[in-house]
């Protein structure tokens, strides 16, 4: 070959090799990842009122910081999500960044994104294992940790003291006995159950749990086992035999009971951490006590640990910038200061660490993380049959069906 076809032929697969390094980092970005720059919309549920000022401020910081990436923040209550989110979905207008409760029916219509592929390694390393473990089906993850809540039961002590009782019930005999004596002392209404579409389930949960009961067993649903009856016969007695709880659970959800616990109506109502938060707040005069939910003789202590996820939408064109926005949102002091106006639980072990060392009441609550259960959010089917338990749960309350009929009922439909 000749020195000037040798020198026509280098030029060329310079060419070549600078076209194919142009086309490779228009697909990738500067960071080497596909997507970094560009619009995306962020769908977050709405925990408090300081929900949207706070995630508001964070994605005008990081705008701030990254002018090449614009954030369609929308702010959802939680009463409304579920069908905002589905109405998303179904006109394929997909959120790219998704917050709530449950991923995996996403994942069951192939929707969602393995995180690994978005998120950094640093971020992975942060989490709690147990909370990252939750988010994977078929050893993948689907999803991430946003934050956790565990339960407890709340007991308002001014109601206790002008009932002469000293401790709080540990026990399902001694909740009785406990209610009686706040009913015929004091006229309030000892118990707070709420049995609506808002958080229905979390009442299922701590009675069957607390009777050695469950949603699942071996991997099948055992909604109307034994232990699951008895429990719930066990509330619908306290609601309607014993009249030891709110009027019409079925008509008061969590967020409206916690307001009348907190104006001095309510005896004792079970919910999670964040609610010394909304107390602090809201009523600021009321004196309450925190203790392990109560639970049938001879069965071992248990709390419902929940757990809200972060997800990905396959059809988003910019993940890239998605996993520079998560690594910002989680920076340990950012992440720590919504954690605390929230009242929450941290999703990693680092803020956790913080905040533990900070505050002995935060610190208790991460450390009932051991005998907390969760719902079986990785289950398809989850979705649909949390709404057919509340159904079931307020036929059974209602007189409409026995406990029996109706529980047997939500089997059928967990079986089709």
């Amino acid at each position: 070959m000749s020195k000037k076809k040798l020198l026509g032929t280098l030029a060329l697969v310079i060419c070549i090799a600078m076209v194919a390094g142009l086309l490779l980092t228009g697909c990738q970005g500067a960071g080497g990842k596909k997507g970094e720059s560009g619009k995306f919309t962020f769908v977050i549920a709405q925990y408090s009122n300081a929900t949207e000022p706070f995630a508001r401020k964070v994605v005008e910081d990081f705008q701030k910081e990254n002018k090449n990436i614009e954030i369609d923040l929308q702010v959802v209550g939680w009463d409304i999500i579920e069908q905002k989110i589905n109405t998303m979905v179904s006109t394929k207008q997909a959120p790219d960044l998704l917050n709530f409760s449950y991923f995996s029916r996403f994942v069951e219509d192939d929707l969602l994104m393995e995180v690994e592929e978005v998120i950094s390694p640093e971020l992975k390393e942060k989490f709690y294992d147990s909370f990252y473990d939750a988010c994977k089906i078929d050893g993948k993850a689907y999803a991430m940790p946003f934050l956790a809540s565990i339960r407890s039961l709340y007991y308002n002590k001014a109601v206790f003291e002008q009932a002469g009782i000293t401790e709080p019930p540990k026990t399902w005999s001694e909740l009785i006995d406990v209610c009686k004596v706040i009913k015929e002392k004091t006229g309030i209404d000892p118990f707070g159950i709420e049995m609506t579409n808002f958080e229905g389930q979390a009442f299922f949960a701590y009675f069957i749990w607390g009777n050695g009961g469950d949603f699942k067993r071996d991997g099948k649903w055992v909604i109307n086992s034994p232990e699951n009856i008895e429990a719930v016969q066990f509330m619908v007695d306290l609601i309607n035999k014993e009249k030891a709880t709110n009027p019409q659970p079925t008509a008061i959800n969590r967020d409206e009971l916690q307001k009348v616990f907190g104006q001095g109506k309510l005896g004792m109502l079970i919910t999670a951490n964040f609610f010394p938060t909304i107390l602090k707040s809201e009523a600021p005069d009321c004196e309450y006590g925190i203790a392990p939910i109560p639970v049938n003789e001879g069965k071992p202590p248990m709390s419902l640990g929940v757990q809200d996820f972060l997800m990905i939408f396959n059809s988003t064109k910019v993940p890239g910038a998605i996993g520079k926005f998560l690594d910002f949102f989680f920076e340990d002091s950012r992440y720590e200061e919504f954690m605390n106006i929230e009242g929450m639980l941290p999703a990693t072990e680092t803020a956790g660490k913080i905040m533990a060392g900070k505050d002995e009441t935060i610190k208790q609550f991460i450390d009932l993380l051991p005998v907390a259960k969760f719902y079986p959010l990785t289950d398809p089917k989850y979705g649909e049959m949390r709404l057919e338990i509340i159904k079931a749960c307020q036929e059974a309350i209602l007189g409409e069906k026995t406990v029996e009929q109706a529980l047997n009922d939500a089997q059928k439909k967990a079986e089709g």
